[in-house]
């Protein structure tokens, strides 16, 4: 009898196996939707609500994720997976990607110094947008000199708008010399708008107190309008200016550092330059008389021709002043030739 009870239950526990596998395989088409198959829609451009309602009527589930493009609408759907016309079977999840309402900021990038190149794909990785390109005159050619966005220059690390557009400044090299111009005197407004029309650059050195910036006046720059020899200073285009600031500096401080070779005259020079004599060239200068030296440029006079009948004494008239004139001495030679033959005769001898 137990033997007999040991096999029928056993045989019982069989049958429960064998009709929980029946039961399992029979509801796997139900669980895995096998043979209900739909088509993906367009959601791409709609709204995020739409879609999620699209979705959900279709049976399918939903994970969503977000992204910002400048030119997509807030909460467009920009993506999806799977794309739309996919078959797939109902109740899949469907991921979509969503414009940000928000516009998100990101640190500014350094691209200042960078080749042109490297600053592209520098922005390209930051999701940045290149905007407008200038040049300016500067040693550095090809660099980036500045970054602008928006009409304000943008220093690193700044917080900017994810995809702004970045203005760039480049270097142009130098080629163009121009003369150093004169600044001494001028307002701050001024002297801006000149040496920003010679393409040159400045460097600002505010001295004192400055109630006015525009009206400002620049007392000393480095470098000068003039040297000491008083010549044009030139410097290549795109070169900087150094300029020194002042909201009201005194006449003599501006007559201090005037360009040129006043101020190392010291300060008698400078307050009797009026007085000081011209320098005359060489041409105007009196001529003083040589002494009479001799062999030296002294002048030649005419000698008298000797003859051999001597003078009579009646026809020696006295001179208007009341010297007789005299017969001139001549001089002997301080070597006296030597005869080289007695045949020849010498008429120094």
């Amino acid at each position: 009898m137990l033997k007999r009870s040991f096999l029928f239950n056993l045989f019982l526990v069989f049958l429960v196996c064998v009709g929980l596998l029946l039961i399992f395989f029979k509801s796997l088409n139900w669980l895995t939707n096998h043979g209900q198959e739909t088509k993906v829609p367009a959601l791409q451009g709609k709204n995020m609500k739409e879609a999620v309602k699209i979705l959900k009527r279709q049976g399918f589930t939903i994970q969503i994720d977000s992204a910002y493009q400048s030119y997509k609408n807030p909460l467009e759907v920009i993506y999806q997976e799977p794309e739309a016309g996919a078959i797939v079977k109902v109740g899949r999840t469907i991921f979509l990607t969503i414009n940000r309402k928000s516009v998100p900021t990101i640190p500014m990038p350094n691209l200042v110094n960078l080749s042109f190149r490297n600053a592209i794909l520098t922005m390209q990785s930051y999701r940045l947008e290149m905007g407008d390109t200038t040049f300016r005159p500067d040693l550095a050619a090809g660099s980036v000199l500045e970054q602008w966005i928006n009409g304000r220059q943008i220093r690193p690390g700044m917080q900017v708008p994810y995809g702004s557009k970045v203005d760039l400044v480049i270097g142009q090299g130098l080629s163009d010399i121009v003369d150093v111009p004169n600044l001494i005197g001028m307002t701050w407004y001024e002297a801006k708008q000149t040496i920003e029309s010679l393409s040159l650059s400045y460097n600002i050195l505010w001295d004192g107190a400055i109630t006015d910036s525009m009206n400002a006046i620049i007392y000393q720059q480095v470098p000068e309008a003039l040297n000491e020899l008083d010549f044009k200073n030139s410097i290549p285009a795109g070169d900087l200016i150094d300029v020194h600031i002042m909201q009201k500096p005194s006449q003599e401080l501006l007559k201090q550092n005037q360009p040129g070779s006043a101020k190392f005259l010291g300060e008698d020079s400078m307050e009797h330059a009026d007085d000081a004599p011209v320098l005359r060239s060489r041409d105007t200068l009196p001529k003083k008389r040589n002494s009479a030296v001799p062999g030296m440029g002294a002048p030649t006079t005419n000698k008298p021709k000797e003859t051999t009948s001597k003078p009579s004494i009646g026809n020696n008239k006295p001179a208007s002043n009341g010297v007789i004139p005299q017969k001139p001495k001549q001089d002997k030679p301080n070597n006296p030739v030597q005869k080289n033959n007695d045949a020849i005769g010498n008429e120094f001898d």
